[in-house]
């Protein structure tokens, strides 16, 4: 007989394979796209989790919301971005500072605020499709 297997870790289980394939087929353009709706997604968490009393420091949805950050930033093209490209990055220093003192205060505000401002550009670059 097998054991069973809580239902919450089944249905990451296969939300991680869903994000894999996905990841596998994407394009360029579809990686980002990915990557913004995840990193929304790690910012729902941080507020739902804040609104059950969790700090917003050392919550593992922090952290990833931060590496996603990083890794827009790394995905931009400086030589062929023309003047978005410097934008996006202050932008994105913006946000990751934000998310830092958010969680040195524990501050759910910056969170929603960055969450607001990184919905307007995945809606943006959706929008480009």
């Amino acid at each position: 007989m097998q054991p069973k297997t809580h239902p919450a870790i089944a249905s990451q289980h296969y939300r991680m394979l869903d994000l894999q394939s996905r990841v596998a087929s994407a394009s360029p353009h579809g990686l980002v796209a990915l990557l913004y709706e995840e990193l929304l997604r790690s910012l729902d968490l941080i507020s739902a989790n804040h609104a059950q009393r969790k700090v917003i420091a050392g919550n593992t949805h922090l952290s990833k919301a931060l590496s996603i950050i990083v890794a827009l930033q790394g995905s931009l093209d400086f030589g062929n971005g023309g003047e978005l490209a410097p934008v996006l990055n202050r932008i994105y220093r913006s946000a990751a500072r934000s998310l830092n003192e958010a969680a040195r205060d524990d501050d759910i505000t910056k969170v929603k605020y960055v969450r607001s401002a990184i919905s307007d550009i995945a809606n943006a670059w959706q929008a480009l499709t």
